[in-house]
């Protein structure tokens, strides 16, 4: 049986290993009740503009993304309501921009789980943590958008096995702008992550017998 269970495991292990990872973003409610932020500039820079996946990636910042108010370009926190549990994996994101004025993107941050809204969620004070799990991210800077008015997706894995409702970014700085913000940010789950864990726990209880 333990030699069943290894050869199980190894074309298990060849299978897994082959195959690329995909991620799927998951969005909030795209309002301000499940988007929010410690400052917003005006009504034409929602925070939720930012995880909306229908703005624009071009043109002007104006109604497509989270713009911090001027002189708020330190100490910022982004929070999002996924509305149930996930364990998120990866962040997607486009950095801030207003046509080819890139500085205006966030720098460096910390990312944070939870899943307690009252006093956690709904507080927006940047020193706070109270009830956050602060996450292990594969860097913790933003890239500068591109020097071009066009799209320019990049991303960052996350360490995290605990599925939250909630998640935090603490914005630390930016890149010189009097704002700060992002043209894009989906939060994403690992196509399949957690069925192959399971799996493995199974081959190795057999191995057992």
């Amino acid at each position: 049986m333990k030699k069943i269970s290894l050869i199980l495991f190894l074309l298990f292990y060849v299978t897994i290993s082959g195959m690329a990872l995909t991620y799927t973003s998951q969005y909030p409610t795209q309002d301000t009740d499940h988007v929010k932020a410690t400052t917003t500039y005006s009504s034409s820079y929602y925070p939720h503009f930012t995880t909306d996946p229908t703005t624009s990636l071009t043109g002007s910042m104006s109604t497509n993304q989270w713009l911090s108010t001027n002189g708020d370009n330190t100490d910022q926190r982004f929070h999002i309501d996924l509305g149930s549990a996930v364990i998120i994996r990866r962040i997607y994101y486009d950095n801030g921009h207003n046509f080819t004025a890139m500085t205006i993107g966030v720098q460096d941050f910390t990312f944070w789980g939870s899943n307690t809204a009252s006093g956690t969620f709904d507080d927006l004070v940047y020193a706070n943590d109270d009830g956050w799990t602060e996450l292990t991210c594969s860097q913790n800077s933003f890239d500068q958008h591109a020097a071009e008015d066009s799209a320019d997706p990049r991303y960052i894995t996350v360490t995290n096995t605990t599925a939250y409702q909630y998640y935090a970014f603490k914005c630390e700085d930016n890149y010189g702008a009097k704002y700060m913000g992002w043209r894009r940010l989906e939060l994403q789950t690992e196509d399949g992550y957690g069925e192959a864990e399971a799996a493995t726990s199974v081959l190795f209880t057999m191995g057992d017998f």
